[in-house]
């Protein structure tokens, strides 16, 4: 190894919290990292060693160290990461996915898909995530009813804007005919890389109200 790894760079500690990197350039590359300045949520970054130079930049008194980036530029440097790396990020930091967060959950009419909505874009926004691909993404002890495919889908709206915002970015969605509304629809391949992150403790109310 002709460089320090930043996941091994942890100074300054009288300031910062190395939570996790998120990016790592390789070898004289930046590499970026989620932790806590003095507290705050921040990203850092740091340019990685060589042979030649092996602690890297900053340093201090022989000591490898992060800086903290322009908090103007996280959104940036977050549209760079996969969606699941995405999500962790937005979550750790717990701010508006660039002004995405859904505010209501509907079922179709025939059933067989939720519908996530965000009022506050301009034309509204409308996910559309199958029932049945719920059902296989979500770990849950048994499949999952409508009404709890629902329930499942209101409980994790803040996850699934983080990854509905990504596709957006991504120029996923599409205008309606009317053009007062525009809608994509999550796909599997959307959903796996977050799977492991669905909260499901929801599913025990619904046992209690006997949909299981």
């Amino acid at each position: 190894m002709n460089y320090i790894r930043p996941e091994n760079v942890i100074s300054p500690k009288a300031h910062w919290a190395l939570q996790t990197v998120l990016l790592d350039g390789g070898e004289g590359e930046c590499a970026y990292a989620l932790g806590r300045w003095d507290g705050e949520p921040r990203i850092g970054f740091r340019w990685n060693g060589s042979a030649d130079n092996p602690i890297g930049n900053p340093q201090s008194r022989g000591l490898p160290t992060w800086t903290m980036l322009d908090p103007n530029l996280h959104e940036a440097v977050l549209s760079l990461l996969p969606t699941d790396m995405q999500v962790l990020a937005r979550r750790f930091f717990s701010t508006p996915r660039g002004g995405m967060s859904f505010d209501g959950v509907t079922l179709t009419g025939d059933r067989t898909s939720v519908l996530l909505y965000d009022m506050r874009q301009k034309p509204a926004l409308i996910a559309v995530i199958a029932c049945s691909l719920l059902r296989d993404v979500v770990r849950a002890p048994s499949p999952l009813s409508e009404d709890e495919c629902r329930l499942v889908a209101d409980a994790n709206k803040e996850l699934l804007s983080g990854v509905a915002y990504a596709l957006f970015r991504q120029g996923r969605a599409r205008l309606g005919s009317d053009g007062k509304s525009q809608s994509m629809e999550l796909q599997r391949s959307d959903l796996e890389p977050v799977a492991p992150y669905f909260e499901t403790t929801v599913l025990e109310l619904s046992s209690l109200a006997g949909w299981r």
